[in-house]
């Protein structure tokens, strides 16, 4: 063996005894002993592949919701009625929840959307390892099988929060926050309708790698501006602005989407024009009753 030989120990376990017997080779006699020598079925197996399993909660979610038909009970009930509390929603939120249902509607028409309002969504309930349907107050999902809508298909939800009892303000927020943080859904939203409430609205946008929500600080413009849909914007109005049902408004694209008492207004004032045109072409005779 020469000098500048390379000592490599290969050790080899006598099959049914417990004795090895260790072989000193040089690196150049023991890669010229095995050069020739076929392949052992032993030593052409690689590294056993691993199984992929979720990792996080909104890849769990992902993996195991099933979308199926929700059961008839689902859909009986009264509209933003809270059975767990026996709560029924209050006037300031009725009045908030028509007024962003209208805003909605017409960003639905605006991005191909879908609009949710205290319909049935399947979730995965971690904690109880199982599936179930939640109501946010108002959802944008992004599929067309809302007979069959899960969390995963939304692209942000919110909840007008009722305040007049803390359990239940707690269940509004913190629960429902925390449910669609762990169903991926990646922005939410909480609006406080009472007008003597000085919050408005609070906006997180998901942490995946967290699986949780950050929330967002309000910019100086007094606009969130969404990740999730882009060209959407949420305007905060000063207090001296709010209205019964009134704290935010929405922008999309740049331009303000008007609220449904303004769209009344606007088809009030066109059909005032329509009339007052119809009756100077009859009475330039260019008409008839």
């Amino acid at each position: 063996m020469s000098g500048g030989d390379r000592l490599d120990p290969v050790a080899l376990k006598l099959a049914g005894s417990g004795s090895v017997i260790l072989l000193v080779l040089s690196a150049r006699h023991s890669k010229r002993m095995f050069a020739n020598q076929p392949e052992s079925p032993m030593s052409s197996l690689a590294q056993p592949v691993r199984e992929s399993y979720p990792s996080s909660p909104a890849e769990i979610a992902r993996a195991r919701l099933c979308r199926q038909p929700f059961p008839p009970e689902a859909t009986i009930g009264i509209p933003y009625y809270d059975e767990e509390f026996d709560m029924a929603q209050s006037t300031a939120h009725s009045a908030m929840i028509r007024d962003l249902g209208a805003f909605l509607d017409q960003l639905a028409d605006s991005t191909g959307l879908r609009v949710l309002s205290d319909n049935p969504i399947w979730y995965w309930v971690q904690e109880d390892d199982e599936q179930r349907i939640l109501y946010p107050d108002y959802a944008l999902a992004d599929t067309t099988d809302l007979e069959r809508a899960l969390a995963t298909d939304l692209r942000l939800a919110l909840e007008v929060v009722s305040t007049e009892r803390a359990e239940k303000e707690r269940k509004d927020s913190e629960r429902m926050r925390d449910r669609n943080a762990t169903n991926g859904v990646p922005e939410f939203g909480l609006l406080y309708p009472e007008l003597k409430d000085p919050r408005a609205l609070r906006w997180f946008r998901l942490d995946a790698d967290a699986s949780r929500y950050r929330e967002a600080t309000l910019p100086a413009d007094r606009r969130f501006r969404s990740q999730a849909v882009p060209g959407l914007e949420l305007e905060v109005l000063e207090p001296d602005l709010w209205r019964l049902g009134r704290k935010v408004r929405l922008w999309y694209q740049g331009q303000r989407i008007p609220c449904a008492r303004e769209e009344g207004h606007r088809a009030d004032a066109a059909e005032a024009e329509n009339a007052r045109l119809r009756a100077l072409l009859r009475q330039a005779g260019l008409a008839q009753d």
